[in-house]
């Protein structure tokens, strides 16, 4: 619980210090959906914060790096921190720690540069758990 709320603040802090347009999305990953809040992906660099909602409550910190930038597609990778809680196992009292290597595709294909579709894949590397592999798809608005 320690590390939740550890990480919570972490998040919080990463948001408030950001210095850029934010942006809001949800991400349909095949482990869980993710709420994100983060800065301008447009940006050469750009962060994101997790919320993973469903069966279990989980916690992410993503950071990328824009590869390819056009004007309607950029491709980025990264490197993310998480806390799961409980993942796969009910009776197990501590949370795992993973660190995710994000890489996706964002479109934005509208007449409103602010709305974009994000492809992405990640594997993950869990510490308790097992590794595994998620990949998904999401919508993104950033306010400008």
């Amino acid at each position: 619980m320690k590390k939740l709320i550890l990480l919570s603040f972490s998040i919080f802090a990463f948001i408030s210090l950001a210095h850029s347009q934010i942006s809001a999305g949800i991400n349909l990953q095949s482990s869980e959906t993710f709420v994100t809040v983060g800065t301008d992906p447009n940006k050469q660099v750009f962060g994101e914060g997790r919320i993973g909602t469903g069966r279990d409550v989980g916690f992410e910190l993503m950071g990328a790096y824009n590869i390819v930038k056009r004007e309607d597609v950029s491709f980025f990778a990264g490197l993310g921190l998480g806390l799961d809680d409980e993942r796969n196992d009910r009776d197990n009292e501590d949370d795992d720690i993973y660190i995710s290597i994000p890489f996706g595709l964002l479109v934005t294909p509208f007449n409103s540069k602010n709305l974009g579709l994000i492809l992405e894949a990640a594997p993950i590397i869990a510490d308790d758990n097992g590794d595994y592999f998620r990949a998904g798809f999401g919508f993104k608005y950033t306010f400008r």
